[in-house]
């Protein structure tokens, strides 16, 4: 039997991401592991599944896929209360809006999709 453990973004800007993710989404800090040539820093996710934000010492370049390239891993998506509260506080503090508030009624909730400092897409949905 298998189940997901952790979730893995490489930063850009390792300041920037524990802002949006610690500060404005409100996870839980866990832990910084220093593994030499890179840290990596802890989020929990739910018991059990943690958030893993990679900060290396050497830079590689950017990737820029676009959201119909295939093969590649699109987004995390987030449950929250009420996603026309989190889209104005995402909005207020800056971050990028891919996509305001929406209903998707085959899929019985409403959503947005951001992205993080690192250009990873998010959607954060409210089930109806």
């Amino acid at each position: 039997m298998v189940k997901p453990d952790h979730i893995t973004i490489n930063v850009r800007d390792i300041k920037k991401s524990e802002e949006f993710y610690g500060d404005i989404l409100g996870l839980k800090r866990l832990e910084t592991v220093d593994m030499g040539d890179h840290k990596l820093h802890y989020y929990e996710l739910l018991e059990g599944l943690m958030l893993e934000l990679i900060e290396y010492d050497d830079d590689f370049g950017e990737l820029h896929p676009h959201v119909k390239t295939r093969g590649i891993y699109r987004h995390l998506a987030f449950a929250c209360d009420d996603v026309d509260a989190l889209y104005e506080k995402l909005k207020s503090r800056g971050i990028n809006v891919l996509q305001t508030p929406d209903d998707v009624p085959k899929l019985s909730f409403r959503n947005i999709l951001v992205e993080d400092p690192n250009g990873v897409e998010l959607e954060f949905v409210t089930r109806q």
